[in-house]
């Protein structure tokens, strides 16, 4: 009867080890047992968190990329486009046979100069001729000027108009005003017509000044001819093509041109996805190195607990010679 018994413990302790559940089998039945375990919720918000990162390493990216990656530079050049190309007036020639940037400190008007002295990235000038396209003796000229501010380019008008009207320095250039006059399209504009006496070294000419303002441009026009093939019809023609021309482009126009780099716009580029690549990988790399670990615990696991329970087997199992006595006895 004992041996029997013996032989059931045997058979059941095998079993025993047979089924012995994991590490990991038991941790998941502890949890699921346990409603408030937090680990699910948890989980779900680091899940998460990778992708809201990246969205924001992305944001703040596009803001430093706005922010930061840029280059301004003064582009006086960039004037020409406040000043007309062709002015619609027959006698004269189709383009310009001369053009340059008027630096502020080279300016006729003192409100230039002061204003330079403080803003000298929003104040400049710029100036085109043309000459007569039948008599040698007709130009014209047109000269803007731009300011910080409308405030200041009034008072950039008013020098001009003063110039035009100071009979002192027209005397002494044997100049006379014949007359003043208002141009119908371009309200608030100031015109007058000159006439120059022939001198030892002048012939006799005629002139008309046209001096307007719009926003922070200051427009001075200048005819002059020789013959009379210029006359203030024209010089209006004129004024209105250049008032036309700054009402398109003056609200817009900066001086201050800004470009971005495209070498360091390709590298901040690049470097912000590598940033929010890697937020984005990194957590994934992580719990397979974790999920790895922990399947080769649970190896270990197993392992260790089969081989404890081989250990007791043996403890417990009888010398081999009382097992031969036993057999030996039953046989009989």
């Amino acid at each position: 009867m004992s041996e029997i018994n013996v032989a059931t413990a045997h058979r059941e302790r095998t079993a025993d080890i047979r089924t012995a559940p994991t590490l990991a089998s038991q941790a998941c039945l502890a949890v699921a047992e346990n409603p408030t375990t937090r680990s699910t919720p948890r989980g779900g918000r680091i899940a998460h968190l990778p992708r809201v990162l990246a969205s924001a390493v992305v944001v703040v990216g596009a803001v430093g990329y706005v922010v930061f990656v840029k280059s301004t530079r003064v582009d006086r050049a960039g004037l020409s486009a406040l000043v007309v190309d062709r002015t619609a007036v027959t006698a004269l020639t189709s383009k310009p046979v001369e053009s340059e940037v008027v630096a502020p400190q080279k300016s006729a008007f003192a409100a230039v100069k002061r204003a330079a002295a403080t803003d000298p990235d929003g104040t400049g000038g710029y100036g085109k001729e043309w000459s007569g396209s039948t008599a040698s003796g007709d130009a014209a000229t047109e000269l803007v000027e731009i300011l910080p501010s409308s405030a200041q380019a009034r008072s950039v008008r008013a020098e001009a108009e003063a110039a035009y009207s100071d009979a002192s320095s027209l005397k002494a250039a044997h100049t006379t005003v014949t007359a003043h006059f208002t141009v119908p399209a371009l309200p608030g504009a100031f015109g007058v017509s000159f006439a120059t006496a022939k001198s030892s070294t002048t012939s006799a000419t005629t002139g008309t000044a046209i001096v307007f303002q719009q926003g922070r441009v200051v427009a001075v026009e200048y005819l002059q001819s020789s013959t009379g093939g210029l006359s203030r019809t024209d010089a209006t023609t004129m004024a209105r093509a250049e008032d036309a021309l700054l009402a398109r482009n003056e609200p817009s126009f900066s001086l201050t041109q800004t470009t971005r780099p495209l070498a360091l716009s390709v590298v901040y580029v690049l470097g912000t996805l590598l940033v929010a690549g890697l937020i984005l990988l990194i957590p994934g790399l992580v719990r397979r190195r974790r999920a790895r670990r922990q399947a080769r615990r649970e190896e270990q696991a197993r392992y260790e607990y089969r081989a404890r329970g081989g250990k007791a087997m043996r403890r417990r199992r009888q010398p081999a010679w009382v097992q031969r006595a036993r057999s030996a006895g039953s046989i009989r």
